[in-house]
């Protein structure tokens, strides 16, 4: 067939009793499935009828617009809307069927079967196997999200842009000819002074001249680290839920990632002394602070005991505090108690400061430090001055910490009134984070479909599968409480719940 755009003949949402009760209902109306409206074969084609149904599923097989398991249309039900005989439909479900795309049950019907094996449910703890090029869909919620309005996750209100544009100008003021050249190796050295005094203020004693590096955010600081640290065939540690992102990169670099569960209190200690102990990794991923996206911060005596397993077993640790300022109270941090011996700790001021601020550091030992400075100058030069003069404006300007209050605030009501809301529906989370701008839902059943309803209604929703190395089927979605008076999504979660 000719490259087009597909037009998916039916969705996830084929095997939602709900949809399913109203296919089958007498009400004439409810006998049109929209979904299966938009394609039709071409009865004076090149290709006979069957040929053209078995190609127009295949591609959608294969482009995953139908998720394995998801069942497909009755015989009776697809024959009206292609307009076609019963035979046809049959004739084509039986080819998929040798071709195991789709797999026939007597009693309930056809449902979709990649002609891949399956992901294979990995345990917390497991080595990660290779995944199948066609489940990686970390590409797909990337571009869906950057292409929204509010791709933060927080709404548009809650960024002060005027303190943002103030510092602007008072930049552009008494900006020299030095600040458009290439900035220093290690970045803005007034803004490294001041995010040592920042953490100094939380106990963690850094020293500017090599302890602190200046990046673009947490993605290229956690780039430059795994290619500093980290040789293929390595074994990485990372939670799981984790921060989708880290462990996509892991997996393209070609190295051994290895699981822990994530409690509550921090990592599962157990699985990770086995790993320790049995596989020797080089680097463990974890998020202290306002987990991403369960939101939970981890305890004291977890934070010791990560940070003995490192120094025992030679492991460094980076510690990804991108939602700390979000945070009930001070941060706890593996790299306070180690003083960044072992450990790496990664900070930003996107999350706070809007998306387009890519400003990020890494504080840690100054001998590897330095050897980064030179990878980040042959990776990409050196970052951009003029954001990391800003970012120093808006710090010392005096207005930043009430700008980060007012913001908490604003977002610990809206989780409090999201809760809230969601406990009425029923829907209940085993321990409610007590920070933080993601809720971590389970929605009883594969939360992808739901996932991709919401997000083309411009609401940013994440299926839990992508926060699992091996992208296994999840019931988990996580959602931004930024979302909380939308009433689009009030709509939908009812109507899956009374699915």
């Amino acid at each position: 067939m000719t490259s087009q755009p597909i037009s998916p003949v039916c969705s996830p949402l084929d095997n939602d009793p709900l949809l399913s009760a109203q296919q089958t209902s007498g009400d004439p109306a409810a006998q049109k499935t929209p979904l299966l409206a938009h394609w039709q074969p071409v009865r004076s084609g090149s290709q006979t009828l069957v040929d053209q149904i078995v190609d127009r599923f295949i591609v959608c097989i294969e482009q995953n617009v139908f998720r394995q398991g998801s069942r497909l249309p009755s015989v009776r039900l697809l024959a009206q809307e292609l307009n076609v005989s019963r035979y046809t439909i049959v004739e084509a479900y039986d080819r998929l069927v040798a071709t195991n795309h789709v797999t026939a049950n007597a009693r309930s019907g056809y449902f979709v079967q990649h002609k891949k094996e399956p992901a294979r449910g990995i345990k917390s703890g497991q080595i990660v196997p290779p995944l199948p090029e066609d489940r990686i869909d970390v590409p797909w919620i990337l571009n869906r999200l950057f292409s929204q309005q509010n791709n933060l996750g927080l709404k548009p209100e809650w960024i002060d842009s005027e303190i943002v544009a103030r510092s602007i100008r008072k930049v552009a003021r008494k900006m020299q000819p030095s600040a458009l050249m290439y900035g220093e190796p290690f970045g803005f050295a007034p803004l490294r002074q001041t995010i040592v005094a920042q953490l100094a203020a939380q106990d963690l004693h850094v020293q500017p001249a090599g302890e602190v590096l200046l990046t673009t955010g947490v993605t290229h600081s956690v780039d430059l680290l795994i290619r500093q640290l980290v040789r293929p065939g390595d074994y990485v540690v990372v939670e799981e839920p984790c921060w989708f992102v880290a462990f996509a990169y892991l997996r393209m670099v070609g190295v051994n990632i290895l699981t822990v569960a994530r409690t509550p209190q921090g990592p599962d200690m157990a699985q990770l002394e086995t790993h320790c102990r049995k596989h020797k990794p080089v680097l463990f991923i974890c998020n202290s602070t306002v987990h991403n996206p369960t939101g939970f911060t981890l305890s004291a005596s977890a934070a010791h005991d990560v940070l003995r397993l490192a120094q025992q077993y030679d492991m460094w640790i980076v510690e990804d505090d991108t939602y700390s300022e979000l945070g009930a109270g001070p941060p706890l941090r593996i790299s306070t108690l180690g003083q960044c011996e072992r450990t790496f700790l990664l900070g930003n001021y996107s999350k706070t400061l809007g998306a387009a601020m890519r400003v990020g550091y890494i504080a840690g030992p100054a001998n590897i430090l330095s050897e980064i400075a030179m990878l980040k100058l042959l990776s990409g030069l050196s970052t951009s001055s003029l954001n990391e003069r800003v970012i120093y404006e808006i710090i010392n300007g005096g207005h930043y910490r009430s700008h980060i209050e007012r913001l908490r605030q604003r977002i610990n009501s809206a989780r409090t009134h999201m809760l809230a809301r969601l406990s009425a529906m029923d829907y209940a989370l085993a321990q409610p984070p007590a920070a933080g701008l993601f809720l971590w839902l389970d929605m009883t059943r594969d939360a992808e479909p739901l996932a991709r309803q919401l997000n083309q209604r411009n609401i940013p929703a994440t299926p839990g599968s992508l926060f699992y190395p091996d992208q296994r089927v999840s019931t988990y979605l996580r959602l931004s409480v930024s979302s909380w008076d939308n009433p689009q999504l009030w709509e939908d979660l009812a109507a899956w719940r009374q699915a």
